[in-house]
């Protein structure tokens, strides 16, 4: 299946406040989604499609509500800022913004990344907005290219959305180019995930060697 599966960052419920969400699947399942429910990763409809459906239901408090179409929280928060629609922001920029904390970066600039490794960096300062490629690194703060940095205003936003959209895919092109492959997770990871030319990311070399240590505190036992 290709929808995402568990709970869906930044979707809200309405009713009880918590980010709690699973998406919503609608028609006769398979094998595979009947596996995915009872892990609690998605959530079953029913079989009869009405074309108005909800996309989510809530674990709990089990409300069935939204669509794919509607902004998570942080789109919502961005479009906000910027003063703008969340479609506009979705015409220029696209979809997936996610908030984050930037302490390098001097205050009132409120930030937020795409994609997932992170590809494309927005900066808000009033009317004012900066693009930048995003350095993500294991549970570290996230930081800035400098070097990609591209200032608009929100005219440009909506004015020459292709403009903004050229600029955004041409920064999120060279993050792209440099994403690496971890033969231990077998996902693709952003360099810095990397320790030189190892082939595995941190996070698996980080996880075999708790693996080792709690092996060595086993044989002690």
């Amino acid at each position: 299946m290709s929808e995402p599966i568990g709970i869906q960052a930044g979707r809200v419920c309405p009713r009880c406040g918590r980010e709690d969400s699973v998406p919503l699947l609608w028609g006769l399942p398979d094998f595979e989604t009947m596996r995915l429910a009872e892990r609690g990763q998605v959530a079953l409809g029913g079989c009869m499609v009405m074309g108005e459906d909800p996309a989510f239901a809530c674990r709990s408090c089990g409300l069935e509500w939204g669509r794919e179409v509607d902004p998570t929280a942080d789109e919502q928060e961005l479009a906000d800022l910027l003063g703008v629609r969340h479609l506009d922001v979705v015409r220029a920029l696209g979809a997936g913004w996610c908030r984050k904390s930037v302490p390098s970066e001097r205050d009132g600039v409120q930030w937020f990344v795409s994609g997932v490794p992170a590809q494309v960096a927005v900066g808000v300062e009033g009317p004012w907005f900066v693009l930048a490629r995003p350095l993500t690194r294991c549970d570290e703060p996230l930081q800035l290219q400098p070097a990609d940095r591209q200032p608009f205003t929100r005219e440009d936003l909506l004015h020459l959305p292709e403009v903004v959209a050229e600029a955004a895919e041409e920064i999120a092109t060279r993050r792209r180019r440099s994403f690496r492959w971890c033969r231990t997770c077998r996902r693709v990871q952003a360099p810095e995930w990397f320790t030189g030319a190892s082939r595995t990311c941190r996070r698996c070399e980080a996880d075999a060697d708790q693996l080792d240590a709690d092996m060595v505190w086993a044989g002690r036992g």
